[in-house]
């Protein structure tokens, strides 16, 4: 029994990535998947007809990782810099609606979180905090591994090199 508690803990820590190194994959690296079909926090689908023709981010995380947690106010401050007729941010869990809307309610962040039904295994997401950037036509271009400086100099060139 010990083992198989060591070996969870053990898990749990390694597929939580702090490291600050930013990693960015492009297409012709990452595992490209479409959009992952999602939940809103009442349990309805997210509504993609809506953000047709903006560039959609959507960071993976979960309840348990402490890096992903961390990362959170910097995420809401990129929120507020992307203009939002352009970027939309989604943070998305595979966890069950009930655990993430419990977890939300105690945090106070105003960010758009969902509910992913996929795995994030299905995904080719193996650490967290992942996060997978579609194009307007809903392809994946880029993967960011890891906890980032989301308002760095580096990640909002990145995303202002996506616009036209």
């Amino acid at each position: 029994m010990r083992i198989i508690y060591m070996f969870f803990l053990l898990l749990t820590l390694f597929s939580c990535s702090e490291n600050r190194k930013q990693t960015i994959e492009t297409a012709h690296s990452a595992k490209q998947t479409d959009i992952p079909k999602m939940l809103e926090r009442n349990g309805k689908p997210v509504d993609f007809e809506r953000l047709k023709g903006k560039i959609l981010i959507v960071n993976i995380w979960a309840t348990w990782c402490m890096p992903c947690i961390k990362e959170m106010p910097d995420l809401l401050a990129l929120a507020k810099i992307l203009p939002p007729d352009k970027f939309e941010l989604l943070l998305a869990s595979d966890q069950s609606l009930k655990k993430l809307n419990k977890f939300i309610s105690n945090r106070g962040l105003d960010l758009h979180y969902v509910q992913l039904q996929n795995s994030i295994e299905s995904l080719g997401v193996y650490a967290l905090p992942t996060t997978l950037v579609y194009d307007k036509s809903g392809k994946e271009i880029h993967r960011l591994l890891g906890n980032r400086g989301w308002t760095s100099e580096e990640t909002l060139l990145l995303f202002n090199n996506m616009l036209p």
